[in-house]
């Protein structure tokens, strides 16, 4: 086996402290205060930011059937 290098940046640990760091940021939100942080929060990638944008209607549909039930 080779033996392990040591990294100048760790993709895996960073991914996992943004996904920390957001899930904290998002925690205590409730539904509409979480699709509206979906629909303020701006991305510099444009992939994320569609993403977002599907997200927030996604959220918005779901709203809507649960109160015509």
């Amino acid at each position: 086996m080779n033996k392990p290098s040591s990294k100048a940046f760790d993709c895996v640990q960073s991914m996992r402290q943004a996904r920390d760091r957001l899930s904290a940021e998002i925690a205590d939100m409730k539904h509409d205060e979480l699709a509206q942080w979906l629909r303020a929060h701006r991305y510099s990638d444009p992939i994320l930011q569609r993403l977002a944008e599907k997200a927030a209607q996604q959220g918005d549909a779901a709203v809507d059937a649960a109160r015509r039930r």
